[in-house]
């Protein structure tokens, strides 16, 4: 019983691991289409974002060894083989998990083929009108099939932190601002590398101007709040998740748009429909 307790330990880790990299795989995807091909600015911005997220992912799954995974597949399967005339029981729960285990694996290239498949619009080719257009089409398309729509936050430099701070109630957007500045002065070390510009002169910027956040912002304010956060952009790939896997609350979910007004991105937040407000 201990041994069976353990096999499943191993695997529902390692399917743990595969959704998180599958997730982190999307989201650069994301992030890397987001870039303007004559903004080296944003690209900039982009590739430390993606190489902090990508950091972050590594340290957190430091302790998983995925070859260990196929090793205990591959020893559940020559286990059932070697007690086939002994332990008929057995052989058939060790057979009923190498089933499961291989359409796990079916699944997993199913959704790949899917991902590699998916139509993306290229806005950049579109005009302005059209593609800002197109962009909230997509948004409040996604927004419905959740039973959600979309709550506008004014563009004024604070609106990732005011789209956050919307659908919490305990604190304002300064508060929330001067936490997120304070998190990055105790963890220097772990975001320095990741800002390229003086440090300390971007965390007071970040706590009293209304300076833009971005993705390391983001990841911060998960922690801070201890709420997963889901960002909905109008690409038509999945959303961008801020993952923090111990809470029990409801993801924040915000939208991102990248064409919405002409002097730059934007955030918004989202709030249920009436319909499913009661839900």
């Amino acid at each position: 019983m201990a041994e069976n307790n353990s096999t499943e330990h191993i695997e529902d880790e390692a399917i743990r691991h595969r959704r998180e990299r599958r997730e982190l795989q999307s989201t650069v995807q994301q992030l890397k289409k987001s870039i303007n091909k004559n903004d080296k600015t944003r690209k900039k911005k982009i590739d430390s974002e993606i190489k902090a997220l990508e950091e972050a992912f590594e340290k957190r799954w430091e302790h998983f060894n995925e070859n260990s995974t196929i090793t205990t597949q591959s020893n559940i399967a020559t286990d059932s083989i070697q007690s086939n005339e002994t332990l008929p029981e057995t052989d058939e729960k060790q057979q009923h998990v190498s089933r499961k285990a291989r359409r796990l694996v079916n699944k997993e290239k199913r959704q790949a083929e899917i991902d590699a498949n998916q139509e993306v619009i290229d806005y950049d080719s579109q005009p302005e009108a059209i593609r800002s257009r197109n962009e909230s089409l997509s948004i409040n398309e996604q927004l419905h099939e959740r039973g959600l729509e979309l709550h506008s936050i004014v563009s004024d430099g604070n609106c990732l932190f005011a789209s956050i701070v919307n659908q919490i109630s305990d604190l304002n957007v300064r508060q929330l601002r001067e936490q997120v500045a304070e998190y990055l002065r105790k963890h220097r070390n772990d975001y320095e590398p990741f800002i390229d510009t003086d440090y300390d002169m971007y965390c007071e910027k970040l706590a009293k101007e209304n300076v833009w956040g971005g993705q390391i912002e983001l990841q911060i304010c998960a922690k801070i709040l201890q709420r997963s956060i889901e960002i909905i952009q109008g690409n038509g790939n999945e959303p961008i998740k801020i993952g923090y896997p111990t809470s029990s609350e409801p993801p924040i979910i915000i939208t991102y748009h990248r064409y919405l007004y002409a002097n730059g991105e934007h955030y918004n937040s989202t709030m249920r429909t009436p319909e499913n407000d009661d839900e």
